[in-house]
């Protein structure tokens, strides 16, 4: 096999650097552990090159690219573009009728500023 290094695509790069993160954020000996591995592990997945020039985890992050998979953090939430789609032609219509930031304020609030105490 030749010694030819691959090119990582963005999306394994932003994973690659999503995953040394958290590494860095985390006790490496507490996910060794968690794993069931040695810490030296761990560190191997990280500095090992293979015959391609990428380490395992760079390696690892090219296959989730090439399946159309990325990583993010847990607390993301997938949202239907389709969705996203409808809200934002929503939010430019209502947007299109505003003139000036007086047409945000209702104007039956603001004949009652003494009453609300503003």
């Amino acid at each position: 096999m030749n010694k030819v290094s691959i090119e990582l695509s963005a999306s394994a790069r932003n994973g690659v650097s999503r995953i040394l993160q958290g590494l860095d954020l985390g006790n490496q000996k507490e996910i060794a552990e968690h794993l069931c591995v040695d810490p030296s592990t761990v560190t191997r997945l990280k500095t090992d090159k293979k015959n391609n020039g990428l380490n395992e985890i760079e390696i690892f992050c090219e296959l989730l690219s090439c399946l159309g998979l990325k990583i993010v953090p847990k607390e993301y939430q997938s949202i239907d573009k389709s969705r996203v789609e409808a809200l934002l032609v929503m939010s430019k219509s209502w947007m299109s009728r505003i003139e000036s930031v007086d047409d945000l304020f209702h104007d039956e609030i603001s004949g009652q500023k003494e009453k609300l105490g503003y």
